[in-house]
C-alpha cells in the first residue's frame, strides 16, 4: 500500500489523483466503487466511464454533501468516544491496485487499526450491519481491500440516530471489486466501452466517448424505426409547446392582474409574480473588461445535433 499526500478534500489536484497514477493508468476511489458494480442510485456505469475517460472539472458542492461535511467532525467525535481513542480524518490517501481512497476517519495516519466511514442519511434508518445499503458496502470494501482493515460506519440516519455499526467483511465481494475494476480500467483506457454497457449509454454520453467523423452506416430497418420515433416525438413536442403557449395566453386574458383563477369554488390555478434572476451581462463584461474576462472564460466541450434528413412527401 502506498501513502500520499492528501491535497485540499475536492480540489482539482485531489481529483486528478483519484482520476489517474503517474504512468496514466486509471483509478477508482472508494466512492467509485458503487457505480462501478451498477449499485450507485446517482451514477450510472455509463457515466462513471465519461467521467474516467476526461479529464476531472471541480464541480461546485451540493446541499447533500455540505450537510456531510458539517457533519462528519461531530459522527468522528461520536466514534471517538465508542473506541475511547481518536479518530480523526488523515491528511493522506492510500493506493493499492487499482483504487485510491480519501478517508473520514482512522486512529492512526501511518499504521491504523480501524477505518470509520462517515454517513448521514434522510433515506436509510440503520441499526445494524444488515441495514447497511448496498452502494455502502461497495465503498466500505474498496477501503478495506486497500486498507486491510475493520471498517464501520458512523451513521446519522433518516430517524436523525446516530448508529455505530461494523461493516461485514466479504472477501468474495471484494475479489469481485479488484477484477472488475482492472476490466473496467482497461476498457477506459482503451476508449471502448463493453456491448453491454454501450446499451446503457445516452446520446450525450456518447458523443462524449466517441470522435465524430464524416463516414456513414446503414442502420437497417430497426434503426429506421428510431429515426421514426425521434420525428414523431419532436413533431408531439412542438404541437405540444405550441398548445402550452396558447392557452396561457387565454388564460392570461381572462385573468388580467388576478392571480387565483377560481373553478367551482376551487382553486385551479395561479399566475404569481417573482423575483427576476439575477444574471450577469456577459456581453457589457467583455466589452468593459476584455483581458479579465479572457482570464476566467472558458471554453465548453463540444457537442454533436442529432438532424433528421428524409425526404418530406408532398
Amino acid at each position: 500500500m502506498q501513502i500520499i499526500s492528501k491535497p485540499k478534500h475536492g480540489s482539482e489536484e485531489w481529483l486528478k489523483l483519484r482520476w489517474r497514477d503517474e504512468n496514466g493508468n486509471v483509478l477508482f476511489g472508494a466512492s467509485d466503487a458503487p457505480a462501478l458494480m451498477g449499485a450507485s442510485p446517482y451514477t450510472s456505469r455509463a457515466q462513471l466511464f465519461v467521467d474516467k475517460l476526461h479529464e476531472p472539472e471541480v464541480k461546485p458542492d451540493n446541499p447533500a454533501f455540505r450537510r456531510g461535511n458539517i457533519l462528519e467532525p461531530v459522527l468522528l467525535q461520536e466514534a471517538s468516544h465508542i473506541l475511547g481513542t481518536e479518530i480523526f480524518t488523515p491528511q493522506a490517501m492510500y493506493r493499492e491496485g487499482r483504487f485510491i481512497v480519501s478517508l473520514d476517519g482512522i486512529d492512526n495516519s501511518l499504521a491504523p487499526k480501524i477505518v470509520v466511514e462517515a454517513k448521514t442519511t434522510n433515506k436509510y434508518a440503520i441499526r445494524s450491519s444488515n441495514d447497511l445499503p448496498i452502494e455502502w458496502l461497495w465503498q466500505g470494501w474498496a477501503q478495506q481491500m486497500v486498507m486491510k482493515l475493520p471498517v464501520w460506519f458512523a451513521v446519522l440516519d433518516r430517524d436523525l440516530k446516530i448508529s455505530f455499526v461494523e461493516m461485514p467483511t466479504n472477501d468474495t465481494a471484494i475479489d469481485t471489486l479488484v477484477t472488475e475494476a482492472e476490466i473496467f480500467a482497461e476498457m477506459v483506457e482503451s476508449g471502448q466501452p463493453s456491448p453491454s454497457d454501450l446499451n446503457n449509454f445516452s446520446a450525450d454520453q456518447i458523443a462524449r466517448i466517441y470522435e465524430v467523423t464524416p463516414t456513414s452506416i446503414d442502420i437497417g430497418d430497426s434503426g429506421m424505426e428510431w429515426v421514426l420515433q425521434l420525428e414523431t416525438a419532436r413533431s408531439n413536442k412542438k404541437v405540444a409547446d405550441e398548445q402550452e403557449a396558447q392557452a396561457r395566453d387565454e388564460i392570461a386574458k381572462m385573468l388580467l392582474g388576478n392571480e387565483i383563477a377560481i373553478y367551482n369554488g376551487e382553486k385551479v390555478l395561479s399566475w404569481g409574480q417573482q423575483e427576476g434572476r439575477a444574471s450577469l451581462d456577459i456581453a457589457k463584461f467583455k466589452l468593459e473588461n476584455p483581458e479579465l474576462a479572457a482570464r476566467y472564460e472558458k471554453q465548453g466541450n463540444p457537442y454533436r445535433v442529432m438532424r433528421t434528413h428524409r425526404k418530406k412527401a408532398k
